[in-house]
C-alpha cells in the first residue's frame, strides 16, 4: 500500500511538472476565432440562399436597418459574453443574463413609440410582408455560428451545460440576425421586436437543448 501511494504521488507530480499555465485571455481568443469562422459561414449562407437586399445602399441610411444592426449586435455581444464566461469553471454568470434586458427594453420602449403614433398601421408595423419567414431564416442563418461557437466550446470547461449551449445559441441566434439584416427589408421596431428575437430565442433554446448532449466532458 505503501509503494502504491508513492508511486501514484510521483505520477501526480510528474504530471503536475508537464502543466504549463493558459495564457491570460486564450479563452477568449478561442472564441474569437470560431466566431468569425461560424459569421463567415453565416455570410456565406446568407450569400448564397436568401440573398442580399436589392436596395441596400439606400437601406445603410435608414433609421430601421440600423434599429436592426444595433439590436442585434448588442445581443450577440451578451451573448459573446455568456460564452466566454461559461466556457471557464466556476465563473459567475448572472450579470450578462441581468444586462440582456437593456436591448430588449429599447427595442420594446421604441417599439411602443412607434405603434402609438397617429395613423400607425399596426397590421404593418407588427406582421410586415416576411413574418412567416423571419424566424425560421434568422435560425437557418445562425446555424454556422452555432456549430463554430459549440465547437470551441468543447474545447474548454464548461460545467454549466445548458447555460452554456444557451449562450452559444444566444450568440449564434443574434449574429445570424445581425446577418440576416442584409437581406431583410423590414424596419419596424415591432417586427425586430418579435419576429427578430423569435428567431433568437428559438436558436438559444435548440443551444440550451444541445449543451448537455454536445459539451459533455
Amino acid at each position: 500500500m505503501k509503494d502504491a501511494a508513492m508511486r501514484t504521488d510521483e505520477l501526480i507530480a510528474q504530471l503536475s511538472e508537464s502543466l504549463e499555465p493558459v495564457r491570460r485571455g486564450s479563452v477568449a481568443m478561442l472564441l474569437m476565432r470560431a466566431a468569425l469562422l461560424g459569421v463567415a459561414g453565416s455570410i456565406l449562407v446568407m450569400l448564397t440562399m436568401i440573398g442580399l437586399r436589392h436596395d441596400l445602399s439606400t437601406a445603410m441610411v435608414s433609421f430601421g436597418m440600423w434599429t436592426k444592426l444595433i439590436y442585434t449586435f448588442a445581443i450577440a455581444m451578451f451573448g459573446f459574453w455568456l460564452v466566454e464566461r461559461a466556457g471557464r469553471p466556476g465563473t459567475e454568470m448572472t450579470h450578462p443574463l441581468l444586462l440582456l434586458i437593456l436591448p430588449l427594453l429599447a427595442i420594446a420602449l421604441l417599439s411602443v413609440l412607434q405603434m402609438s403614433a397617429p395613423q400607425a398601421d399596426m397590421p404593418k408595423l407588427v406582421m410586415g410582408h416576411s413574418s412567416r419567414v423571419c424566424a425560421p431564416l434568422v435560425f437557418l442563418t445562425a446555424l454556422p455560428t452555432l456549430a463554430a461557437t459549440f465547437w470551441a466550446l468543447r474545447k474548454l470547461a464548461p460545467t454549466q451545460l445548458t447555460l452554456a449551449g444557451a449562450g452559444a445559441g444566444l450568440f449564434a441566434g443574434a449574429a445570424g440576425a445581425f446577418v440576416y439584416s442584409f437581406h431583410c427589408t423590414e424596419g419596424a421596431a415591432p417586427f425586430i421586436a418579435i419576429w427578430y428575437t423569435l428567431g433568437i430565442a428559438v436558436t438559444t433554446a435548440i443551444g440550451a437543448a444541445l449543451g448537455p448532449r454536445l459539451l459533455r466532458w
